[in-house]
């Protein structure tokens, strides 16, 4: 797939995402965001905030919708809403080839 079809891929779906902290301990704030198109929860991007750094510790995307974009979408949202760095954990091999392609 040529970069044009992705990126027209990325733009036929209408996500919506929702960006929520579920918990607080001992200086780590706890957040997620979720993917949503329309009603159906389609990913998630869970990442904790220590000493202003988010650590990202789990991506996941729906089976049918993998390799469209939506955890690159997620992730740019991570970037625009956070000053520090972003840090990747505990990689699997599909996870590694993800972050080598951000």
């Amino acid at each position: 797939m040529n970069i044009v079809n992705w990126l027209q891929k990325i733009s036929e779906l209408s996500l919506r995402f929702v960006d929520e902290c579920t918990g607080y301990h001992h200086g780590q704030t706890n957040c997620i965001i979720g993917a949503y198109l329309g009603d159906r929860p389609v990913g998630y991007l869970e990442y904790s905030i220590f000493e202003g750094n988010a650590h990202i510790t789990d991506v996941q995307v729906a089976e049918d919708l993998r390799r469209q974009g939506i955890a690159t979408q997620m992730f740019r949202k991570l970037e625009q809403e956070l000053e520090g760095k972003i840090i990747h954990t505990m990689q699997t091999p599909e996870g590694a080839q993800w972050v080598s392609s951000l």
